[in-house]
């Protein structure tokens, strides 16, 4: 018998495995040694399809075939997501308790009292407060002013104010902790009871509103803290309510910065402005029927339910789409990018976007103004809607000017997700860390990577044009990327090299060479020396990850941001993370700061050995404008 059951065809087990529950997948594949390999123990379609029902986590198009991570990730949901925010808290955004105080002592220092989120500026991550009630977070997703939670019970909740336009700001009162978005009376709310037509599936937040797709397929609609939902019908489109992929089904809903869109089986993308409750909807009670929406042009193609050949051949199916101010782009099943002007509405058909390398497109992620493709190559290109405006002018194709930025730091590093803000943004890598981008507008935080126009922000090479400028990373940053870190001791570690570490007169003329000068060689390759050693803090620190999984401490499993702030959901092993002997090595072993040679020959002044680099000092890539930066 049992050779009989493992000549049956390889599908048929795929087909047997979604029906098993964790346990009993595990017990099949470990009932023998053909089933206990990789290709079905890690199998992709299980453990993504498992983690999404279970725990409602999104789907990660690009790192969907994974089924290694999503196992790993699977293990560790019940018990471990935590939620980090930064940047701006203006309008309690960021969920931080005001009156959580850090404490860092350090040997031989005095010890460091920092009043976290007392400040209106959080330029390191903290921990969102007031979760017990959330339970387990299975995505977070940030507005124009605010912070909106997913539990894995499908309910939704807010800290900050969802509306901070006008007079909606003063209507509205923010919410300090998270705080669950409210339904029309007669309606279970999900985090009390679950009932198909109200537990969320999937949501998004735009710049003042949230759309939210139900189990039962209903699309919510939510205008500020304290109203009631709108569920959201359409006068000239049918929708069926289901969870699967049937025709008229909502297969995702995407919130922009003033406009609302959904992807429907059969009819394809659908934009609408946002149902709200101060305008005259010729709606039924607590129902916004949309009487104007629109249908981008070309999208109407499913391989399941069509049968227009030339649309197959011409655009494809539509795998995901974005939302920015002026337009809409999506990519299709065929690995091409259109785009459609969602305020004129004069495009005839969507415009394919066209580059150099004429790549297949796997996805499109952006907000607001920014924007970027990924390819199947392992590419990320990044780009803005000024230079898409500029790129569809009536210009030749040699004429048109450059559309994408390739960042040296996102080509081939195993990126899975882009969060943008209005000036800076963060890359989610697929081994579980966060890299940032950009600059933070008044020094407000954003990057996530300490400062506030404080040394430490400058040792992470942030370079603050005044007072009350923003912070700009050095070109160095771009070449391998500047992590978030979620280590209290390594910001420890930071505010310690930045007092003169274990001699502060000794070290005193590199450090103002580093810190305080207007050239940025010193403090772009310090900058990068110091992000090596923490990309490396267990082996710098003589500690290994004995994990069974091999995750860290801090996984980040989703990154999202929007505006002047950031947040992201992380797995945290505290166990890992709480270790002896894990924290102030570094302290007792007497660090200095460090003295490089630099890579024109320079030699940092100071007495003692040269210190070496963990890992090859890169070949830094400088001329941001050749990189499609700017200047």
């Amino acid at each position: 018998m049992e050779s009989a059951f493992l000549d049956l065809p390889v599908d048929i087990f795929h087909l047997i495995f979604p029906l098993l529950d964790a346990t009993d997948f595990l017990n099949l594949t470990s009932t023998c040694k053909q089933l206990h390999q990789p290709e079905f123990v890690n199998d992709a379609p299980y453990w993504s399809k498992l983690i999404r029902k279970t725990f409602r986590v999104p789907n990660q198009p690009v790192a969907q075939h994974d089924g290694e991570r999503w196992k790993k990730l699977y293990k560790r949901m019940y018990t471990q997501t935590r939620v980090f925010s930064w940047g701006s808290n203006d309008n309690c955004r960021l969920g931080q308790s005001w009156n959580a105080v850090e404490s860092i002592a350090m040997p031989g220092r005095p010890t460091r009292t920092l009043h976290v989120a007392q400040e209106r500026c959080v330029s390191w991550p903290g921990e969102m407060t007031g979760m017990d009630q959330v339970g387990v977070v299975a995505d977070v997703q940030a507005g124009g002013w605010s912070t909106v939670l997913l539990s894995s019970k499908g309910a939704l909740y807010i800290v900050g104010v969802l509306n901070g336009l006008g007079q909606n700001m003063f209507r509205c009162r923010p919410s300090a902790v998270p705080t669950p978005l409210e339904y029309p009376p007669g309606l279970p709310p999900p985090h009390e009871r679950y009932d198909s037509s109200t537990a969320i599936a999937s949501f998004s937040v735009g710049r003042a509103h949230v759309l939210g797709i139900s189990d039962s397929g209903r699309i919510w609609c939510w205008g500020n803290n304290g109203e009631s939902a709108l569920r959201v019908q359409f006068a000239q489109h049918d929708l069926v309510e289901s969870s699967g992929h049937g025709l008229n089904t909502v297969q995702k809903v995407v919130a922009g910065w003033d406009m609302s869109a959904a992807l429907i089986v059969g009819t394809g993308i659908v934009i609408w402005r946002p149902a709200t409750r101060s305008q005259d909807l010729t709606a039924m009670e607590d129902t916004a029927i949309v009487q104007d929406a629109v249908v981008v042009p070309g999208t109407s193609y499913s391989s399941a339910h069509s049968v227009n050949k030339d649309l197959a051949g011409a655009v494809g199916e539509v795998r995901n789409f974005i939302v920015l101010e002026h337009y809409i782009l999506f990519n299709t099943s065929i690995g091409k990018i259109f785009v459609w002007n969602h305020i004129t509405q004069d495009m005839p058909r969507p415009v394919e976007l066209v580059w150099e390398q004429d790549e297949f497109a796997t996805d499109v992620q952006g907000s607001f103004r920014s924007f970027a493709v990924f390819t199947r190559s392992d590419g990320v290109l990044t780009s803005t809607q000024d230079r898409l405006e500029q790129y569809l002018q009536p210009l030749e194709l040699d004429e048109r000017p450059t559309l994408f930025a390739r960042i040296p730091a996102l080509q081939n590093k195993n990126v899975i997700s882009l969060a943008f803000g209005d000036h800076h943004f963060h890359a989610l890598h697929s081994q579980g860390y966060i890299t940032s981008y950009g600059h933070e507008p008044q020094s407000c935080g954003a990057l996530g990577l300490g400062g506030g126009r404080q040394p430490d922000g400058r040792l992470r090479g942030i370079r603050y044009q005044n007072v009350l400028g923003d912070g700009r990373l050095v070109p160095h940053a771009y070449t391998e990327g500047r992590r978030v870190w979620f280590e209290k001791e390594k910001r420890a570690w930071i505010w310690y090299l930045t007092s003169g570490a274990s001699d502060p007169e000794e070290s005193q003329e590199r450090m103002r060479m580093t810190l305080g000068t207007q050239d940025t060689t010193a403090q772009g390759e310090v900058s990068e020396w110091v992000e090596q050693q923490g990309r490396d803090w267990g082996e710098k620190l003589g500690v290994a990850n004995d994990q069974d999984d091999g995750m860290d401490a801090y996984f980040v499993l989703g990154v999202t941001a929007a505006g002047w702030h950031s947040a992201a959901l992380v797995l945290v092993n505290e166990e890992w993370a709480a270790r002896q002997g894990y924290k102030y090595i570094w302290a007792a072993n007497g660090d200095k700061f460090p003295r490089l040679i630099l890579s024109d020959g320079t030699e940092m002044p100071g007495s003692g050995p040269f210190d070496t680099w963990r890992y090859d000092r890169p070949e830094f890539k400088l001329d941001l404008q050749s990189l499609g930066l700017g200047s």
